[in-house]
């Protein structure tokens, strides 16, 4: 059987090499605030050919119950909000004070998976979930200013995404225990797909944005959104199997070298090509997002002793 850390711990990897990519696509093909439509519809209508992919390789995917596949398919349209409010947080944060709010992830996890599977934690995990949301309150602080602030938007987007994020997480692992894998794989990415549909159809703004950044950028923009979403739909394949074999919370704890990989990532990127991705690194900033990174990572692991 696959070591349910490696296949975590690669797929956290693919991300943090797509959470650069996505932050470059937001800088340079957005154009203000909440303006990432072209990026959504890529992320959800790749689902419609990782279904079909899925579909004529595996066997009985219409065998399933049919609440299984309502659940399914209604948690991988659901899965765009937490695709949305990201992109949202990228267009106003940098990419390396954004991914570590992903550490909340476990919390979340915990406490769905207690009501739905079972799965508890000790009280000493219960203060490693407190070190973490402590971590994350430092990191909605911009130190840089000659007044500080609290990033209030960037809290409430990234801790909306997460909540979204484990509640996928606990509902595939509810449904596909009972299921084979990849039939329940199949089922949700049906799910994003059709919710990428839907939103082409019914959002003008964002139709206008996806087919505009076709016409104007071409084959770049194109390559890279399905280099992006393919790295993305292995990670999620690679995750989602994980948490077939180990408990919702512990896989997600793996994210946890997400955002010092990142934060590695970015400042290499800062360094040698900016035009990837660029940061402020001073002490100023650098700083309190280190402590806040940290504290995040020592919750994680206090998390799982």
């Amino acid at each position: 059987m696959l070591n349910w850390f490696f296949l975590a711990l690669v797929a956290t990897f693919l991300w943090a090499l797509v959470n650069l990519a996505d932050k470059y696509l937001v800088v340079n093909y957005s154009g203000k605030e909440r303006s990432s439509g072209s990026l959504v519809l890529f992320s959800s209508l790749v689902g419609i050919a990782a279904a079909l992919v899925i579909g004529f390789s595996t066997p009985g995917i219409f065998t399933i119950p049919f609440l299984d596949k309502a659940l399914l398919i209604f948690i991988g349209a659901f899965g765009i909000c937490w695709i949305i409010l990201y992109l949202f947080t990228l267009e106003i944060e940098d990419v390396s004070a954004t991914i570590p709010w992903m550490l909340t992830i476990p919390v979340f996890g915990y406490i769905l998976s207690y009501f739905l599977l079972g799965e508890t934690l000790t009280r000493t995990q219960l203060i490693g979930a407190g070190i973490i949301f402590f971590g994350a309150v430092i990191l909605s602080v911009d130190f840089s200013k000659v007044h500080i602030l609290f990033k209030k938007k960037v809290a409430l987007y990234m801790l909306l995404a997460c909540l979204i994020y484990a509640i996928n997480g606990v509902v595939f692992k509810f449904v596909a225990v009972a299921d084979s894998f990849w039939i329940a794989s199949f089922w949700e990415y049906l799910g994003l797909g059709i919710g990428g549909v839907l939103i082409f159809l019914f959002i003008g703004n964002y139709r206008r944005d996806f087919i505009n950044n076709i016409r104007t950028s071409g084959k770049l923009i194109f390559s890279i959104n399905i280099t992006s979403e393919i790295t993305t739909i292995i990670g999620n394949l690679l995750t989602n199997y994980a948490l077939l074999i180990a408990p919702v919370a512990l896989v997600y704890m793996v994210g946890s070298f997400q955002p010092a990989i990142v934060l590695l990532l970015t400042f290499l990127s800062t360094r040698f090509w900016p035009k990837i991705a660029s940061e402020d690194f001073s002490r100023k900033v650098i700083i309190p997002k280190t402590i806040a990174i940290t504290l995040m990572l020592i919750g994680s692991a206090i998390l799982f002793i």
